[in-house]
């Protein structure tokens, strides 16, 4: 677990430092990174959802239930492992090499994952019902907002949204592939 090491140091003192690792390492860190962010966020999503049951917490239909309903599978495909991947490491990180040199890129560091984050609250149809909750329901999107930041700090721009990308298909990938197998169960 040497990366989720580096990640903690990294994010409790950030420093935009971008390495220069030989490929073959580069290539191993980034699927030890990925692999370690799918089971922390998934595990992190599957308590909150435990935590909901057993509290009785409503907060409404998730935004991707809504966009399988009303799209095609190939569609939100695009969305969620294409678009938003762009989009959102456009938005998120990518200012982050405009402080690579200030004094002020921890503050810019922490306001990225914080906004990252938060964006995300608005997949909730019914937040409001659950305020409390909000910190546990973005913490998922937290955790790779800071993930994300280091791929991107240390690796480059390009590879965040690669991490990005390949999370969210694998994430979503088995329902995806359930709708376009069976829309019919649906």
């Amino acid at each position: 677990m040497i990366p989720l090491k580096k990640v903690w140091a990294f994010f409790l003192k950030p420093k935009y430092q971008e390495y220069d690792y030989p490929p073959i390492l580069k290539r191993k860190i980034f699927l030890q990174l990925l692999l370690t962010n799918l089971i922390i966020a998934a595990g992190i999503g599957m308590a909150i959802g435990l935590l909901q049951e057993a509290l009785g917490v409503d907060t409404g239909q998730h935004e991707l239930e809504k966009l399988l309903n009303d799209y095609s599978p190939l569609f939100v495909a695009f969305l969620a492992i294409i678009f938003a991947p762009l989009f959102e490491e456009g938005i998120f990180r990518a200012p982050l090499g405009l402080f690579k040199k200030s004094r002020y890129f921890p503050l810019a560091l922490y306001v990225s994952i914080a906004t990252f984050g938060f964006i995300h609250i608005f997949n909730f149809e019914a937040y409001e019902n659950a305020l409390w909750m909000v910190p546990f329901l973005i913490l998922p999107q937290l955790v790779t907002g800071v993930f994300l930041s280091y791929i991107r700090v240390r690796m480059g721009f390009v590879y965040g949204i690669l991490f990005h990308a390949l999370f969210n298909g694998i994430l979503l990938g088995p329902i995806l592939l359930t709708r376009l197998i069976s829309p019919e169960s649906f």
